[in-house]
């Protein structure tokens, strides 16, 4: 068994099981993260990915509607969005399964799980229609790029960690909804915080700034 450099140890307070929604939820959290100055995040609750279900849950941010949107911003959001289908995904298939098989983006059949999160996905492909527009890419290109950095970001040593570490935040809090600055306070505590950081600032310095070489060159040519 491998050991996270972030070594994380929380005790368990109850034994409510963790599901997926609410490991979908952390994910989007801990993904913002990556672009906190350029949102403000509000609150954090389980998604709940039942069909039919009214109460959708996630995470809440605003962010400064007159500032110009451009391709990097579009980004950001969408990696945001689909972080949390891409976290289903990890709590479906494993982690081992998923290590393996994004090497085999976008041919792993099966590997992305949209179960309960059909509406994140239509928003993920939207955000990505102006990156595409921008770099005269393909649709497909461009999505299929930010989905495999989002799972590549999951696979980060210890980042899984800190999603484990918000989704339990979330099962154990007294209220459905969770301030996202009581939540980043506690981590803030944590002996693996600074390394977190750090590793928030290689992700993002490997992904921007945003080119069209860059979205090119990770993906084959695709039909």
């Amino acid at each position: 068994m491998q050991l996270s450099i972030f070594s994380i140890q929380e005790p368990v307070l109850n034994n409510k099981p963790i599901d997926r929604g609410t490991f979908m939820a952390a994910a989007q959290f801990v993904n913002a993260l990556n672009f906190a100055g350029e949102f403000e995040l509000l609150s954090l609750s389980a998604m709940n990915n039942q069909q039919g279900n009214a109460k959708k849950g996630g995470l809440v941010f605003v962010r400064n509607g007159t500032l110009k949107m451009h391709p990097e911003i579009y980004d950001h959001l969408a990696l945001i969005s689909i972080s949390s289908i891409c976290a289903g995904s990890v709590y479906f298939h494993g982690r081992d399964k998923i290590a393996a098989g994004i090497a085999n983006l976008p041919y792993s059949d099966g590997l992305l799980n949209l179960e309960g999160a059909e509406e994140d996905y239509m928003a993920f492909k939207r955000l990505c229609s102006p990156v595409s527009r921008f770099f005269l890419l393909q649709a497909k290109k461009v999505q299929w790029s930010a989905i495999l950095s989002a799972f590549r970001f999951l696979m980060v040593d210890g980042i899984w960690d800190v999603v484990n570490f918000v989704a339990h935040a979330i099962n154990q809090a007294d209220a459905d909804v969770l301030a996202c600055a009581q939540l980043l306070e506690n981590m803030q505590k944590q002996d693996w915080y600074p390394r977190f950081c750090m590793s928030v600032k290689d992700y993002y310095a490997s992904r921007y700034p945003l080119s069209k070489i860059r979205l090119e060159a990770e993906l084959p040519e695709m039909a």
